[in-house]
């Protein structure tokens, strides 16, 4: 779904370090979210995930800082180079779209 993202005008940015696999949210630089919970199907209907909510200032501080030091270790994907991706890497994200569907 990168492309479509993209067209709509949001940046994305990977992680060039490894993965990570927590989720987070800040909210209004007071609400957190940290969990491990996708936004899909599987996530919610099949995992046991869970995420915890905080309303706290310094813990979405410490958050937006760990953030910061994320993305400096990240590569932005412009639509111009999702574009231009080999297509090795097209193929197989379409197979992968397939299957997920398959869930």
């Amino acid at each position: 779904m990168y492309g479509q993202m993209l067209e709509a005008g949001m940046r994305i940015f990977e992680y060039e370090r490894g993965m990570t696999h927590a989720k987070t949210a800040v909210v209004d630089d007071l609400w957190a979210i940290v969990g491990t919970t996708n936004l899909d199907n599987r996530s919610f209907e099949h995992n046991d995930e869970v995420n915890v909510a905080f309303r706290d200032a310094s813990v979405s501080e410490r958050l937006m800082q760990d953030f910061e030091c994320d993305l400096s270790h990240s590569r932005e994907i412009t639509l111009h180079d999702w574009r231009r991706r080999p297509l090795w890497e097209k193929l197989i994200g379409t197979v992968a779209w397939i299957l997920e569907r398959q869930q």
